[in-house]
């Protein structure tokens, strides 16, 4: 299967709402998803992504199912250079580097900074609780750091290692019917890195610091399942923006400290 996460437009945060810009996006996001096979939506209950969600369930005509757990992971605390507010990310170089724990994908949570404010903690419990419980509909159960796939009726269709060398690296066939299961995400920046982290074993403040996601990014992340179907998610596409270059809207510039190369 594949999850595709998809950030909100750009936002009027201050209203929780979409800006004339943010609206244009979305409209192009719309024609692009528009042509898509999702087996499901689910999007997050704050304004601006329910606002990029409309053109695209509306094109479909389908519903999306509001989930708490993927509005934006914004939980304030101080940032130990500048003295600011904010979410618990854009923080200094000299800071997030110089600590191991915020490296460690058990332990960031832990560290000084975070443990100043406990919803961190209890929300980073609910995304990987909410991200379980969609893959087990689809038959993947959590293992260690990767998750088993068994077909939800209950058959059976192991992965041996003659599959697997069957048609080569370079030509793999569909395996079965999960291979093209889509289910679609609108959430946020910070949720989405949150989401990735926990899909990969790796720590967030990694993903918050290293990695772009534009407003409608889209990224995409197979399921590959592998011999006897231990199943690992790998990373196809990051904040893609290609619906707007399309469309003639430019990238927006809320994602990055750096311009966005625009072409």
């Amino acid at each position: 299967m594949r999850l595709i996460f998809i950030r909100h437009g750009e936002p009027d945060y201050t209203t929780d709402t979409l800006t004339e810009n943010g609206k244009k996006e979305a409209a192009a996001l719309a024609k692009r998803t528009s042509r898509w096979d999702v087996d499901a939506f689910y999007a997050s209950p704050l304004g601006r992504a329910q606002e990029t969600a409309a053109p695209t369930l509306e094109a479909l005509h389908r519903s999306a199912t509001t989930c708490s757990w993927l509005q934006e992971f914004n939980f304030p605390i101080r940032d130990p250079l500048t003295g600011a507010d904010h979410c618990p990310w854009d923080l200094m170089p000299q800071y997030f580097t110089a600590d191991p724990m915020l490296y460690d994908r058990e332990e960031w949570v832990h560290a000084a900074l975070y443990r100043d404010n406990p919803e961190i903690a209890a929300r980073w419990e609910e995304v990987k609780a909410g991200l379980d419980a969609i893959l087990a509909k689809y038959g993947y159960t959590r293992t260690g750091l990767y998750y088993q796939f068994a077909e939800p009726d209950g058959s059976v269709l192991p992965a041996e290692a003659k599959d697997l060398q069957l048609h080569g690296t370079r030509n793999y066939v569909v395996r079965d019917a999960d291979d093209e299961k889509t289910v679609v995400l609108f959430c946020h920046l910070g949720v989405t890195c949150v989401c990735l982290a926990y899909l990969l074993g790796i720590s967030p403040v990694i993903l918050w610091h290293g990695t772009c996601i534009p407003p409608t990014g889209v990224t995409i992340v197979n399921a590959e399942k592998r011999l006897h179907n231990a199943a690992f998610f790998r990373i196809q596409a990051l904040g893609d923006c290609s619906h707007l270059l399309a469309a003639g809207v430019p990238i927006s510039g809320y994602a990055s400290f750096a311009p966005l190369f625009q072409k």
